[in-house]
């Protein structure tokens, strides 16, 4: 019976590591990611029906 070889990401990997594969870090958030959350907050917070008087 032949055997197959199976190959996992940890012995091979998708993408190389090397500094240029790898995100570059951030020392804090741009004006866009901001808005984008504050947006994304809004909006979550609009989901919820109003306050119950329980």
């Amino acid at each position: 019976m032949a055997t197959t070889r199976q190959e996992t990401a940890s012995t091979r990997p998708l993408v190389p590591d090397t500094s240029q594969a790898r995100a570059k870090a951030l020392s804090h958030p741009t004006q866009q990611l901001l808005d984008r959350a504050r947006v994304g907050w809004e909006r979550f917070l609009d989901s919820f029906e109003g306050a119950s008087d329980e």
